[in-house]
C-alpha cells in the first residue's frame, strides 16, 4: 500500500530533531538525540523516516546480525537475522495505515537483503503495539525478564520468518 504524498527515506542528521519529538510522544523511556546518532551511523542498520509531504511523521529501523550474532536459535536454524528497533508514528497520524506501510517497506528491504528471521521485544503491557506485531505474523518466542527496569517490567521476545511470507 502507498500513500499519495508520503516517502519514506534513510534516516539523516538533520530528521533528528523531529525525530526525537515523535520518540518522546511516543515512549516511556525515549532514546536520545545522540543515541540515534550512533544508530544511524551503523553501517548494519537500516533506518528510515516516513515524511508526509515536509513533515516527519514516523520512522523505523532494523539492525542486520551477522552470522556469528545467532543467539536466538539452534545452529544455523537462521543466519540471517534482523533485529527491528524502532517503529514510531506521530501520535496524529496513527491509526491511519502509516505504521503498516512504514513496517512493510523495512520487512520488504529485509527480504531483498535475503534475511530469513526478524526479532523485536516489546513491553508486556503495550496492547497496542502487540496487537500490530500480531498483524504481521509475529509471534512471541521468549521473555526478557526485568528488561525496563524502572518500571520493572518484563519485554516479551517476538519473531517471524520471512522468507516466503507475502506483505500486509
Amino acid at each position: 500500500m502507498d500513500y499519495p504524498g508520503c516517502s519514506p527515506s534513510i534516516m539523516i542528521e538533520k530528521d533528528l530533531d523531529e525525530v526525537i519529538k515523535i520518540e518522546n510522544y511516543v515512549f516511556k523511556r525515549p532514546w536520545t538525540k545522540n543515541f540515534f546518532r550512533l544508530i544511524i551511523s551503523d553501517m548494519n542498520n537500516y533506518v528510515l523516516s516516513l515524511k508526509k509531504g515536509n513533515i516527519l511523521i514516523g520512522y523505523g529501523g532494523y539492525h542486520s546480525l551477522n552470522k556469528d550474532a545467532n543467539f536466538l536459535f539452534k545452529k544455523n536454524e537462521h543466519t540471517r537475522i534482523i533485529h527491528l528497533i524502532n517503529i514510531a508514528i506521530c501520535p496524529g497520524f496513527q491509526h491511519k495505515g502509516y505504521g503498516t506501510f512504514l513496517m512493510n517497506r523495512l520487512l520488504n528491504s529485509a527480504r531483498a537483503q535475503k534475511r530469513d528471521y526478524c526479532y523485536l521485544e516489546a513491553r508486556g503491557s503495550n496492547s497496542m503495539a502487540l496487537s500490530f506485531y500480531k498483524k504481521f505474523g509475529f509471534s512471541i518466542i521468549g521473555i526478557i525478564e526485568n528488561y525496563y527496569p524502572q518500571e520493572k517490567e518484563n519485554a516479551l521476545v517476538l519473531g517471524k520468518n520471512l522468507l516466503n511470507i507475502p506483505s500486509l
